[in-house]
C-alpha cells in the first residue's frame, strides 16, 4: 500500500500551502474540504494518515476521527486546527488516539512535514505487527485444529481395537470353549499363538484369507498331526468368523 494520505479542510488556500510543502515527497495526497466530500473519499479507499480540521463549516472533525477509529483503527489521525479547547484536547488525545495535534500557526514545511513521515513509519509498524497478529493467531488455529484431529483420530483408533480385542477375546470363547477340557496344554499354547498372531493382523488392518492361511499353515508346521487334528475345526471356525 503506498504512502498515502487524505488532508481535510475547508480553507481552499490552506490546502493549496499543504500541498505545496508536500509536493516534494513521494506521496498520494487527496483532499476534501465538506462533510460530502469526506464521505465519498472515505468510502471508495483507506488511508494510512488522515489530517483533518475540527470546527469546519457544517462538519464537525472529531466525527471525522471517529469514524476512523471505529472502521479503519489502523489509520492514524493528526488534527490541523485554527483553536482547540481543553476538553476538546482531553477527548481526541485520551478517547480518539489522534497522532500528533497543530493549530493553525504551525508551519508545514517544519513541523507537519517531519510529522506526517512519523505518522507513516507508526502506521507501517502497527501494520506490521498487526499481520504478525494475524498469522500467529491462524497458526494457533491450525495448531488447535490438528490436534482436535490427532485427539480424535487417537479415540477413534483406541476405540476400534477396543472392539477388536473385545470381539476376537468373545469369538476365542465361543470357538474353543467347549474344547477347553479336551485340549491339551500343549494344544492350549498353539491356540494361543495362533489368538495372538490374528490380533496383531486386526489391529494392522492386515487380516485377510490370504494372511489367515499363512498364519494356519505356521501354526501346522509346528504342530503334530494329533494336535493339528484337533486344532483344525477350531482355527477355522475362527477364521470363517472373520472372512
Amino acid at each position: 500500500m503506498k504512502n498515502n494520505l487524505l488532508f481535510v479542510n475547508h480553507n481552499r488556500e490552506i490546502i493549496r500551502k499543504f500541498l505545496n510543502a508536500m509536493k516534494e515527497y513521494d506521496l498520494d495526497i487527496d483532499t476534501a474540504g465538506t462533510g460530502d466530500e469526506v464521505a465519498a473519499v472515505l468510502k471508495k479507499k483507506k488511508y494510512k494518515v488522515v489530517i483533518t480540521g475540527m470546527n469546519m463549516h457544517g462538519f464537525d472533525g472529531s466525527k471525522i476521527i471517529a469514524y476512523l477509529n471505529r472502521y479503519c483503527p489502523q489509520t492514524v489521525c493528526m488534527v490541523y486546527t485554527r483553536r482547540l479547547e481543553l476538553a476538546h484536547l482531553k477527548l481526541l488525545v485520551n478517547e480518539r488516539n489522534v497522532f500528533q495535534i497543530f493549530q493553525k500557526s504551525a508551519d508545514f514545511r517544519e513541523e507537519i512535514c517531519s510529522a506526517v513521515l512519523e505518522a507513516f513509519e507508526f502506521y507501517d509498524m502497527q501494520e506490521k505487527e498487526h499481520q504478525e497478529k494475524l498469522i500467529l493467531e491462524q497458526k494457533i488455529k491450525s495448531a488447535r485444529e490438528n490436534l482436535r484431529e490427532l485427539e480424535y483420530a487417537a479415540m477413534t483408533e483406541e476405540k476400534e481395537k477396543q472392539e477388536l480385542a473385545l470381539f476376537l477375546d468373545t469369538m476365542r470363547k465361543t470357538c474353543a470353549g467347549t474344547l477347553k477340557s479336551s485340549l491339551s496344554q500343549r494344544e492350549r499354547q498353539f491356540l494361543f499363538l495362533y489368538e495372538t498372531e490374528l490380533l496383531h493382523q486386526l489391529l494392522n488392518g492386515t487380516c485377510s484369507q490370504e494372511k489367515l492361511e499363512a498364519i494356519s499353515r505356521k501354526l501346522y508346521g509346528i504342530c503334530d498331526s494329533g494336535q493339528r487334528e484337533t486344532l483344525q475345526p477350531v482355527i477355522e471356525n475362527m477364521s470363517h468368523s472373520l472372512i
